[in-house]
């Protein structure tokens, strides 16, 4: 709730390696958070968090040939059309998102925004990502993808493990 700027009214369910169900509803692929919670919202409105914990992990090449290629590389795919509805990105930001340095966020920050979209009961979406004070591969890569967003108003939250814990 700190990382939150103390938002938080109650926590209504927590969920590990979440992802929801049906797929095809949502990304229709296996991108799912490590750590899901619902929650209530102090004006009573309900919101969720998706948490993803990085480790000394940098990002990944795409195999060639796999589905989630031919996501990034298919401006008409579920990716795409969910950048466009959800709103949160800036116009130029579609070229950047898609390389391996930001793709995994942006996949898990787009389930969040699916479930905004597809399931209404849900206002807010944060995604928190936690990691080690010496990843300094992901507090630039944080860094980068804050830029790529319209704003950040508790859309994405960088966290070091040493200030969680604190």
């Amino acid at each position: 709730n700190i990382f939150l700027k103390d938002t938080i009214k109650t926590v209504d369910e927590i969920k590990i390696e979440y992802s929801p169900a049906p797929a095809k509803d949502y990304l229709n692929d296996k991108t799912s958070f490590d750590t899901y919670i619902e929650y209530t919202h102090k004006n009573g409105e309900k919101g969720i968090i998706g948490i993803e914990v990085k480790y000394t992990e940098r990002e990944y090449p795409l195999k060639a040939g796999s589905k989630e290629e031919k996501n990034v590389s298919d401006e008409s795919s579920i990716y795409f059309s969910v950048t466009n509805d959800c709103g949160i990105y800036k116009p130029n930001s579609k070229k950047l998102l898609v390389r391996d340095k930001y793709r995994q966020v942006w996949r898990n920050h787009l389930l969040g925004e699916k479930i905004l979209i597809v399931d209404k009961k849900f206002k807010y979406f944060t995604l928190l990502t936690l990691f080690p004070m010496g990843n300094s591969h992901f507090i630039e890569t944080s860094k980068e993808y804050i830029a790529l967003l319209v704003e950040n108003s508790l859309k994405f939250l960088p966290v070091t493990y040493e200030e969680f814990l604190l």
